[in-house]
């Protein structure tokens, strides 16, 4: 048996119109319909209008309101974030807490310019007094640590 090697020229356009695409060569036409894919995508979505720094700033109310002292580390405000969004990514809130640090070190390579946090020892937080429940700002200590009482 002997091969001959050969080409055609082939010409063709693909053509998208919303859920369909059709595929034509030289005379030769093809229809393909999508349908929508409803999987999970799992990345988490939240509420309209709301980003990871909003989750933060409320993790943080929240630890307030929890504990009464102003003065936590990222876990502790993960696992208060979690049970309202079970799916959070623990690295892209860590991520978030830094960037609205504005005395950690490595503040300075976000572009988030948030100031809700400030820095007391590696791995301590508190919440900036302009961010406090006004209830709380009218009782911080000597310490420079606000505790909220009821």
């Amino acid at each position: 048996m002997r091969e001959i090697g050969f080409s055609i020229p082939l010409s063709g356009i693909i053509k998208l119109d919303g859920n369909s695409i059709t595929v034509v060569v030289n005379r030769a036409s093809t229809n393909i319909s999508l349908e929508p894919g409803t999987e999970p995508t799992g990345r988490i979505v939240f509420e309209p209008g709301m980003s990871m720094f909003d989750i933060l700033l409320e993790s943080a109310l929240e630890f307030l309101k929890r504990r009464k002292y102003n003065r936590f580390n990222g876990p502790q405000l993960f696992e208060i974030a979690k049970e309202k969004y079970p799916g959070l990514n623990k690295r892209s809130f860590m991520t978030r807490l830094t960037a609205s640090t504005p005395n950690h070190p490595s503040y300075k390579h976000h572009l988030s310019k948030r100031d809700y946090f400030a820095r007391v020892a590696p791995g301590i937080f508190t919440l900036e007094n302009k961010y406090l429940p006004q209830k709380t700002v009218n009782n911080i200590g000597a310490n420079g640590v606000a505790s909220v009482q009821e």
